[in-house]
Order: structure tokens, then C-alpha cells, then sequence
């Protein structure tokens, strides 16, 4: 056998299915106390979902960072929480078609749920109310308030900036004013050059008050409007080279430079408050999409009641696992494999699921389920003996059938088994070796006082006198050896040379011989037995605690015998079992002879 690298470890499913009746009783604790609290109240939640952006992405505005729109979302979300946008919002809702008076308070504490992701610009509004009307009302007044909240920021913004410009540009023309008349007195009575001056200032003029034109303008209004600007600027520029030539001889040249910087200053700044009025009357509240609410889905008692059934049935399975990983107990047939570092040989059904009222199906129920696992355990020891090689020395003829502890159903095993090989025409011998109990020899030959066992054939008795034959159907055959009895104790009689040429002999009579020894934990002698066979077949019991388990598997490798595998008896009767055993049934009928 391999060293033990693994341990069973319980699952939380295993655990709940063995603790089953406490995830029951913590599922409908939980589902109660739900029920206690909400009542038969009824509560509907209506959607709606909105797509964002910010409207103040521009190169002219400025204020807007669109490197992270994330957080963009992020912010936008907040603000349709405040309490800004749900005193809106409970207004709206009020001077709705079908008004709802909803405080501001359950708003913000109870009603909206707002949920945002990074990952897109969408955010998803949620309004819980006692009514589906309620809840619609409230979901689409939210967002109608928030549209408008935001429209009244953005607006107020663009406000403070063109407030801004017209101060500057205030402050400009005031310094322009002051430049001109200086200009004026310097000049004095120069009338050409006041001629001039007046034509450049009508010229400045009618460029300050030049509109650019609107985006509906079409292509040819466009062209005419950038044709009458670009004759107005070549008109300045003439007037300016003109009054520099005229200036030649007065010291007024500073005073010109300055007031043409002002103008330039004075015309940009018109400009950028022009496009920015522009701007803002295009500007919407930044909700680009939105998807209103149009019906409300009833979130009530019943579905608190069953969430918190769920949540009661998953606190009942978390300490079923607690208590399972405390004391772990098999609870399928593949879980002692870790255990045992063994095969599944077969897995026996509980007789009383399939209402046999028999230790025998093998014999008196053959189209059970039972019957047919039994067979599987013969036949994966005939597979082993053939494997095993060919001559009888080397072939594998004993096999001992054991159990970390009593009450397994080792005997119901060996016996069960050893008429399953004898039907498919093996010369069989069942050995009662189980010393203090002989259950094997008592269910096949009822009373066993006074009878010859292998205690007397160690002693010397003939095998042939002590070995009594038990009926079968079939091509073969089975003798029974049961213990027998002897003066000496059963530890010292087994550990006899005798007793090895006994079991020497047995094993060349007969194709099997089946050993039904005592469980290997609890009797000492047990471990002799086994050193005496050629492999070990180990029945383990549904439910069983798992470290026995792990117990024998330590103590099989100390002795050394191979293990065949092993069967898991008092399984849960699984589907594929009946289909299996109906299966069976069908055909017996056919070897019969019968329709």
C-alpha cells in the first residue's frame, strides 16, 4: 500500500446532507423571523437608468477633466443622492399627473439606490415605494430633478465666466477711453488726422458689434459674413498705416501702440464671450440618455421571506460543516477511498430500502440491488485472481473480510459474496474465524455446538470431517469451516506453524476460500488472520466515523497484506441501483424459459 498522503476532509454539500435536518430547522428560523418583521407588507421597485457626459468638455470652457470621466460618474452619482435633488425631486413628484407625497427624508434614507461602475458612464437608479405607481413616480421625478439640478450648475458657471469677461472688457474701455483722449490732445487741431481718427474708431466699431454667424447659417450667409468681416479688417489696417504716416512728426507713437493693444485686447475678449453665450444655450444638463421607469417589480414579504430562507439554510450548512469537520463521518461511497488509500469495490444498498427482510439476497432476492453488488465484489475477486498469474502457487485464493469495528456487515459480506462466486461455478469455503461470535456459521448451518472448526483441524482433526457442505444453485459449490474450539487461547493457535499449513492446504482445495475474521481494531488476533491471507477485502459502514478508517489503514500497513478494496455497505439506494436490478429482472424470466 502507498504511505498515507491524504485525509478525508467533509464538504459542505456532504455536510449539510448529514446535518440536514439542522439546515431545515436554521432555514425556517431565519424565514420566520423575516416573516415577523416586514408582515404581509408589500413593496414594489421601479428602474431607471441614465448615460452621462460632461457637457463641459471644451477646449474654450476649460473646466472640464476629461482624463478620468470615471470619476466624472462617480461625482454625478453623489449628487443625485443629495439633498439638493430630492427636495426637487419630492416637489416633482407632488405636481405629478398622479402626485405621491414622499418626504425627503425616506428619499434619501430609504426609497433611491444609486449604483455607478467605472467601467461605463451608465448609472442605474432604483426607487422602492408601497405602490408600483409610487415607484415609478419617484424613480422618473429623481431623474427629472437631477436633470434640471444640473442644468442650473452648469448654467450658473457659464453665468460667473461671461460676468467676468464683461468686466474685463469693462475695465478695458475705460483704459481705451482714456488712451483716446490723450491722443486727441496731442494731436490738437490736426484735421486730417482727426478725420482719420474718426474713421478707425467707426471702423472698430463696426467690428466690436460684428456677430459671427450661428451654426443654422447656411453656406452662402457664411461666405458674405466672413467677405464683409475681412473688408472690414483691411479697412483698419489701411486707416492705422495712414495716421502712422501722418504721426511722422509728433511724439505720439507710444500712445497709438497702446491703444491699438487695447482694442486687439477688447475685440478677443468679446469673442470668447460671444461663443461662451453660444456655448451655454446649446449646453444640456449632461444626460445624454435616459431610460425612464414605465413599471414597477413587487419586491415583498414573499421574496424577504425566501431570501432569508436561503440565508438561514446557508448558516445551517456553514455549522453542519463546523460539526462535520469536527467529527468527520463518510457520508458517499468515494469518500473512505482517501481514507483507506483504497478502491470501491462495490456499494451495498441498506436492505430494509429495497423491504428485503433477508442476510441472503444473493439467494432469496437475485433481481435486487443488493444481490447485484454482491456480485460485483466476486467478480473484482475473480479479476484479481486471474491477474494475480496462472499457476495455483502465485494465484490469489485467500481472501479475509474485515471492518475497523463491529457492525459493519463484514459477515453478510463474506457470506453474500461467497454464494455469488459459487453460482458463477467456483468450489468456494467460507471460514467462520470470527472466535467469539460464529454469526457466519449460525446464519448458514444454524446451531454450532459440538461441532468441528478450524481450532480442530489446527489441532489435528481432517478437514474433509470438518467442513459441512451448504446448498447452492449453480456449477459450484460451498463448504463452511466454522471456528471449532480448542484449549489454547485463539492468539496462540493462530500464531501456530500448523496453523499457516492448514491455511496452506485450504488455499490449494479450493478455487476461494473467504475468511470472516473479527473487526481488525477491536480484536487482537485479527491481525494474525490477516497476515495469513493473500489480499484484504474491508467493509466500511455509512456514517461511519472516518478516523477508524484511517486507524486501519496504518494498521494494514504495518502487517503488509494487500488490500482488494473495499465496500461500502448501507449506501443510500441510488437510481442507477433499481434501474440496475430491474434490468436483472427482465432477463431472468428469458433464462427461464418464461415470456
Amino acid at each position: 500500500m502507498q504511505p498515507i498522503t491524504d485525509h478525508y476532509e467533509p464538504t459542505i454539500a456532504g455536510a449539510a446532507w448529514q446535518y440536514r435536518w439542522l439546515v431545515v430547522l436554521a432555514a425556517i428560523v431565519f424565514a420566520g423571523a423575516a416573516w415577523t418583521l416586514v408582515g404581509d407588507r408589500e413593496e414594489y421597485t421601479a428602474t431607471a437608468a441614465i448615460v452621462v457626459e460632461d457637457p463641459k468638455i471644451s477646449a474654450l470652457f476649460g473646466g472640464a477633466d476629461d482624463s478620468s470621466p470615471e470619476r466624472y460618474v462617480r461625482s454625478q452619482a453623489e449628487i443625485i443622492t443629495s439633498r439638493t435633488v430630492a427636495n426637487e425631486a419630492s416637489d416633482l413628484m407632488a405636481e405629478a399627473d398622479n402626485p405621491v407625497v414622499i418626504p425627503v427624508g425616506y428619499i434619501l434614507d430609504e426609497g433611491l439606490q444609486v449604483e455607478s461602475s467605472d467601467s461605463s458612464d451608465l448609472i442605474t437608479l432604483r426607487f422602492t415605494h408601497d405602490t408600483a405607481g409610487g415607484a415609478i413616480t419617484g424613480v422618473n421625478s429623481v431623474v427629472a430633478a437631477y436633470r434640471q439640478v444640473a442644468s442650473e450648475s452648469v448654467a450658473s458657471e457659464f453665468d460667473a465666466a461671461i460676468l467676468e469677461l464683461d468686466s474685463s472688457i469693462a475695465v478695458l474701455s475705460s483704459e481705451l477711453l482714456a488712451v483716446q483722449e490723450e491722443i486727441r490732445r496731442t494731436i490738437g487741431s490736426d484735421a486730417t488726422r482727426l478725420a482719420l481718427e474718426g474713421q478707425l474708431d467707426s471702423a472698430l466699431s463696426r467690428l466690436l458689434v460684428f456677430r459671427t454667424s450661428s451654426s443654422t447659417a447656411t453656406a452662402e450667409e457664411v461666405a458674405e459674413n466672413t467677405a464683409l468681416l475681412g473688408e472690414i479688417r483691411q479697412q483698419i489696417e489701411t486707416l492705422q498705416i495712414a495716421l502712422s504716416r501722418t504721426a511722422s512728426s509728433l511724439d505720439i507713437q507710444g500712445l497709438l501702440d497702446e491703444r491699438a493693444d487695447l482694442r486687439e485686447r477688447i475685440l478677443g475678449f468679446q469673442l470668447v464671450r460671444d461663443q461662451l453665450e453660444v456655448e451655454a444655450e446649446l449646453l444640456s444638463s449632461g444626460v445624454v440618455f435616459s431610460d425612464l421607469a414605465e413599471t414597477a417589480v413587487a419586491s415583498g414579504a414573499a421574496l424577504l421571506v425566501a431570501a432569508a430562507f436561503m440565508f438561514g439554510a446557508a448558516v445551517g450548512a456553514a455549522i453542519a460543516f463546523f460539526l462535520a469537520s469536527g467529527r468527520q463521518r463518510f457520508t458517499s461511497r468515494g469518500e473512505p477511498e482517501r481514507a483507506l488509500g483504497a478502491p470501491l469495490v462495490a456499494d451495498v444498498p441498506n436492505f430494509l430500502d429495497e423491504r428485503l427482510r433477508t442476510d441472503l439476497p444473493v439467494v432469496e432476492a437475485p433481481t435486487s440491488a443488493s444481490s447485484e453488488a454482491y456480485r460485483f465484489v466476486s467478480t473484482a475477486i475473480a479479476l484479481q485472481r486471474e491477474r494475480s498469474g496462472d499457476s495455483r502457487g502465485s494465484a490469489i485464493r485467500t481472501v479475509v473480510v474485515t471492518s475497523p469495528t463491529i457492525g459493519a456487515g463484514k459477515t453478510v459480506t463474506a457470506a453474500n459474496t461467497a454464494f455469488a462466486a459459487a453460482m458463477a461455478g467456483s468450489r468456494v469455503l467460507l471460514v467462520d474465524a470470527d472466535f467469539p461470535k460464529q454469526d457466519l456459521s449460525s446464519m448458514l448451518i444454524g446451531s454450532v455446538a459440538s461441532r468441528l472448526g478450524l481450532a480442530d483441524v489446527i489441532g489435528g482433526a481432517a478437514i474433509d470431517e470438518a467442513v459441512v457442505g451448504v446448498k447452492v444453485e449453480g456449477s459450484g459449490s460451498i463448504d463452511l469451516l466454522s471456528a471449532g474450539s480448542s484449549d489454547r487461547s485463539v492468539s496462540d493457535l493462530l500464531s501456530s506453524q500448523q496453523t499457516a499449513s492448514v491455511f496452506g492446504r485450504l488455499r490449494d482445495a479450493y478455487d476461494l476460500v473467504i475468511i470472516d475474521g473479527p473487526p481488525l481494531l477491536t480484536v487482537a488476533y485479527s491481525t494474525t488472520l490477516v497476515r495469513l491471507a493473500d489480499r484484504v477485502l474491508i467493509v466500511v459502514l455509512h456514517g461511519q466515523d472516518a478516523s477508524s478508517a484511517h486507524d486501519l489503514r496504518h494498521q494494514l500497513e504495518v502487517i503488509g497484506t494487500p488490500v482488494l478494496g473495499y465496500v461500502y455497505n448501507y449506501a443510500p439506494l441510488r437510481a442507477e441501483m433499481a434501474l440496475t436490478a430491474s434490468g436483472i429482472g427482465a432477463r431472468i424470466p428469458l433464462e427461464n424459459g418464461q415470456e
